[in-house]
């Protein structure tokens, strides 16, 4: 089934802009995706951390291994993570983070 889908068509982010604009990613900050889905928003934090991190959420398997896929290349600076974002609390302390720089969800009004 996964192997059906096109990756970088997978999800396209309407309001990437926007979303930059205001979550301001830093060469070295850390960034929560918490709904991780295709990884388009995440694609475009983790193109401008240099020793940054980004901590990918989502709880639909087949969407995490899409954005496995699609975020192959900053697989260095990716933590992915098969939850749910309502027990962010609960990830963030088992992955030993005490702060990050930003937090996006994407709840598809």
């Amino acid at each position: 089934m996964l192997n059906d889908i096109n990756t970088s068509s997978y999800h396209t982010p309407i309001m990437l802009p926007q979303v930059l604009s205001l979550l301001r990613p830093e060469r070295g900050g850390t960034y929560v995706d918490g709904t991780l889905g295709g990884g388009g928003h995440s694609l475009e934090i983790c193109r401008r951390l240099t020793n940054g991190r980004l901590i990918g959420v989502d709880r639909d398997e087949v969407a995490l291994e899409a954005a496995k896929k699609r975020l192959s290349r900053h697989a260095r600076k990716v933590t992915l993570v098969h939850d749910n974002f309502e027990n962010i609390a609960l990830i963030l302390d088992a992955l030993n983070l005490d702060k990050i720089d930003g937090m996006l969800f994407d709840l598809g009004v």
